[in-house]
């Protein structure tokens, strides 16, 4: 909409007409420039967060005392390439069942925001959640729906908040996208907790034990010698007695979305057992049969 200076006149001298333009008030003669209707209405958008509880349905593990802080990035279309300012919503517990608990939370959105183009997420928990999606309603073009199937630590143990992008990369989103991959990719440095999800990649150099025993000592796979597929980065100490091999751990470090869940846990572990017995069985019964 055009705007219409309107311009309100007296006397004045000759010589302040010379510099008289509009905005400007030498003498008298000033120009003010109103809007109408410069201000933005907003409305009320609801996201709806639904969350996969552990195994057997030991929600108390979790925690689930506090709500989820849910924080929605909604961004400027590709037109304007700029980041809009973030809106933060409070989510809380409204639903649970046996295998999911939703969460929801209402953002109060400006008319001109523009797109949903990334969540952020901050779990208050001491423990992890599994986040299966996040439904956004109330929008002008409708419900969206983010698919997020991925862990969230607890802030208590990393900070930074759990950041969901789509699969494209509008100028909008590109400083939250060189941010990620800044993530995911590690600096190479320090030990790998299991809550994280870098994918950094390392030689083989825990094949053998050299500090339990100089035969169990193994060559390096991975490297220029030996050039087979490498491994996931864990940064363990390296061993005292070979300073090539890295020391052993019960624990195998997996970037968090890529480790088993609970379910193929005991599935792995109940078919492991099965195997075992099965093969036990028929060496028992020839030993009673002997007897």
């Amino acid at each position: 909409m055009m705007l219409k200076p309107q311009v309100h006149s007296s006397p004045v001298k000759a010589d302040d007409r010379k510099a008289a333009r509009p905005g400007f008030a030498p003498g008298n003669i000033r120009a003010i420039v109103t809007a109408a209707e410069n201000a933005t209405t907003t409305s009320t958008v609801k996201a709806v967060v639904t969350v996969t509880p552990p195994t057997g349905g030991a929600l108390y593990e979790l925690g689930i005392n506090r709500g989820l802080d849910l924080i929605a990035l909604l961004f400027s279309t590709e037109a304007t390439g700029l980041e809009k300012p973030t809106i933060k919503g409070y989510a809380h517990k409204t639903e649970q069942k046996e295998n999911e608990v939703k969460y929801e939370c209402e953002f109060k959105v400006r008319d001109d925001f523009g797109e949903v183009g990334a969540v952020l997420v901050e779990n208050e928990h001491h423990k992890e959640m599994f986040l299966r999606d996040i439904v956004v309603n109330g929008l002008p073009d409708g419900p969206v729906t983010i698919s997020c199937s991925s862990w969230v630590c607890s802030k208590f143990d990393d900070p930074k908040k759990r950041l969901y992008l789509p699969s494209d990369t509008p100028d909008g989103l590109r400083r939250l996208r060189e941010e990620e991959l800044k993530v995911l990719r590690g600096n190479g440095q320090g030990e790998r907790k299991t809550y994280e999800r870098i994918y950094d990649y390392d030689v083989y150099n825990d094949v053998g034990d050299p500090d339990s025993s100089s035969d169990k000592k193994r060559p390096v796979l991975g490297g220029k010698k030996f050039p087979y597929p490498r491994r996931c980065r864990t940064g363990r100490p390296l061993c005292k007695t070979d300073p090539e091999s890295e020391s052993k751990s019960l624990n195998i470090y997996v970037p968090r979305d890529e480790a088993f869940s609970e379910v193929k846990n005991l599935t792995f572990s109940a078919k492991t057992v099965y195997s075992v017995l099965h093969a036990l069985v028929p060496s028992l019964e020839r030993q009673f049969l002997l007897v």
